[in-house]
């Protein structure tokens, strides 16, 4: 039986090593998405154009990263701890803050004009206050130092702090880190907002990162 040559042999061996490595890199990435992160569902459509229905992604639910929230924020609500139901807004608000917005939808914070980047389409900011009675529209809303106000991206067909008025951070469960995909075919309620499971099917794409 040949031999391979000396070389091939130390270079196959190396390539072997480096294969292991690779290998044990992507398990342990894997073993920490999964025991790490907990995977949600977008239901419904208040958060376009950022967020689509069916599409699945991951949040973050510990202490650290949900005590130091920041504005624009994409956050996931349990308003009721008694009710197995939640919802994924935007946050525009901080606590101790006042906020406004104009008729036009500009949002004001301490009455200065805080730029929303995340809008390529000035026709959802333009349908902010089309309630008559939305919070923040007539008058301005004071935050506690333990509130927030929240809103849909898709301002026409979200339910939010326009409408319930500002929320506490006890009702903040977890801040979304990435949507990784469509879900195919999926179990779950079809009720707006999210959905804390794992689809049964699914297509991956490129991740989309919210941090």
């Amino acid at each position: 039986m040949n031999r391979l040559p000396h070389p091939l042999k130390k270079g196959l061996a190396i390539l072997s090593q480096i294969v292991f490595v690779i290998l044990m890199i992507l398990g342990s990435g894997i073993i920490f998405h999964n025991l790490y992160f907990t995977p949600i569902k977008i239901v419904g459509a208040s958060m376009q154009p950022t967020l689509q229905n069916n599409e699945f992604g991951i949040m973050d639910v510990h202490d650290r990263t949900l005590m130091s929230l920041e504005r624009f924020d994409i956050i996931v609500i349990q308003q009721n701890p008694s009710i197995d139901r939640f919802i994924i807004k935007r946050i525009l608000g901080l606590p101790g803050e006042t906020l406004a917005f104009e008729t036009n939808g500009t949002l004001l914070i301490n009455d200065v004009t805080i730029d929303q980047p995340f809008y390529d389409d000035a026709s959802y900011v333009s349908q902010t206050c089309t309630g008559s009675t939305y919070i923040g529209c007539e008058a301005p809303v004071s935050l506690n130092n333990d509130a927030f106000f929240v809103s849909g991206d898709n301002r026409p067909s979200s339910l939010d702090s326009r409408i319930f008025g500002p929320i506490q951070r006890s009702m903040i469960i977890g801040k979304l880190i990435a949507i990784e995909g469509v879900c195919t075919t999926s179990t779950g309620t079809s009720q707006s907002g999210v959905v804390l499971s794992n689809c049964v099917s699914r297509t991956y794409s490129w991740p989309r990162w919210y941090v």
